[in-house]
C-alpha cells in the first residue's frame, strides 16, 4: 500500500493520516491518535522505534484539525469521530490484505476519550490502548462558546502568545520550528469554531471504560492539565490501568520526554505481544 498523507472522506468530512511501513517483519498495528493542538508531525520522534519493531503505524489528524479540517460541518462527538477513525484502519487492513486486523490504540489529550469509544464500538479489533497525558473531563468555560472562541483567537493570533501558552503547558521550551509547525494548522478558518465544539464535547462518554483491554497511562509529573480531577477521571474510567508518571515532563511529552515514552511504549507492545 502507499505511504505519506492520505485523506478519507466521510459525508463530506474530509481525514487527514499519514500510513507508515515498517521495514522489519510487520508485527503489530498501532494508531497514534494527536489532540487539537497536535498534528501526525508531532508523532515523528517515536516513529522509528515502531518502524525497528515491525509496527505497522498510522498517524492521524483529529477530524475537524490539521490537515483534516474540512468545509463540510465537522462534528466533534466521541461516536462519529470512533466510527471515522475505524474506518481509515479498516481502509488500512483492505490495502494490506488484513481484515479483521487488532490494533494498539495511543492517544493524547482529549483524543484518548475517543479512543474509549473505539473501543466501545469494536473491542475485537483493540489488542491495547495507551494514553498519553489523557483529558477524560474538560469542561467548558462559564463563558461559554463565545468567550472560548475569543480566547482561542487571542492565544493563536500571535506567536509570541502562542509561545507563552504552549511553554506553560509543557514545562520545557518547545523549539520554534515545532511550535510554527503546530500553530500555523490553528490559523485555518473553521478551527476555532471547531475547538470550541470539542471542549462541549470532551468528556470521556457514559459506559465508556478500559474494560477487559489492557491499558496504559503515561503522563507528566509536572503537566498543568493533569490536576486532581483529571486524575480522579483517570481512576474511575481506567482502574486497572498501569499508570507510569514522568517526573519532569509537561502536557507533551512526546516532543521533551521522547526516549522515555519510545521506552514505555516498546516495552509495553512487547509484553502484550507475548
Amino acid at each position: 500500500m502507499a505511504e505519506g498523507s492520505q485523506f478519507l472522506s466521510f459525508r463530506g468530512i474530509r481525514v487527514h493520516y499519514h500510513v507508515h511501513l515498517p521495514e522489519a517483519p510487520l508485527t503489530n498495528r498501532v494508531l497514534l491518535l494527536g489532540s487539537p493542538l497536535m498534528t501526525t508531525f508531532n508523532w515523528r520522534k517515536l516513529l522509528p522505534e515502531l518502524d525497528q519493531m515491525g509496527c505497522l503505524t498510522v498517524t492521524c489528524d483529529l477530524p475537524g484539525f490539521g490537515k483534516s479540517l474540512s468545509e463540510a460541518d465537522v462534528p466533534q462527538g466521541h461516536e462519529i469521530r470512533a466510527s471515522i477513525l475505524w474506518g481509515i484502519l479498516d481502509e488500512v487492513d483492505r490495502e494490506t490484505g488484513s481484515p479483521m486486523s487488532m490494533w494498539h490504540l495511543a492517544g493524547h489529550g482529549t483524543a484518548c476519550a475517543t479512543l474509549l469509544r473505539m473501543l466501545n464500538q469494536a473491542p475485537d479489533s483493540v489488542k491495547t490502548q495507551m494514553f498519553i497525558s489523557p483529558l477524560l473531563m474538560l469542561d467548558p468555560p462559564v463563558r461559554g462558546v463565545k468567550s472560548l472562541q475569543a480566547q482561542f483567537d487571542e492565544v493563536v493570533s500571535s506567536k509570541e502568545r502562542f509561545q507563552a501558552f504552549m511553554d506553560a503547558w509543557s514545562v520545557q521550551k518547545l523549539d520554534d520550528y515545532v511550535l510554527d509547525r503546530m500553530r500555523k494548522p490553528l490559523l485555518q478558518r473553521g478551527v476555532r469554531t471547531n475547538f470550541a465544539r470539542m471542549v462541549a464535547h470532551a468528556h470521556a462518554e457514559a459506559g465508556d471504560d478500559m474494560g477487559f483491554c489492557p491499558t496504559m497511562v503515561v503522563y507528566g509529573n509536572k503537566d498543568p492539565l493533569m490536576d486532581e480531577k483529571q486524575l480522579t477521571a483517570v481512576r474511575a474510567r481506567l482502574p486497572d490501568a498501569e499508570v507510569h508518571t514522568l517526573k519532569s515532563a509537561g502536557h507533551y511529552p512526546m516532543e521533551t520526554h521522547s526516549k522515555a515514552l519510545r521506552d514505555y511504549m516498546r516495552g509495553w507492545i512487547r509484553y502484550n505481544d507475548t
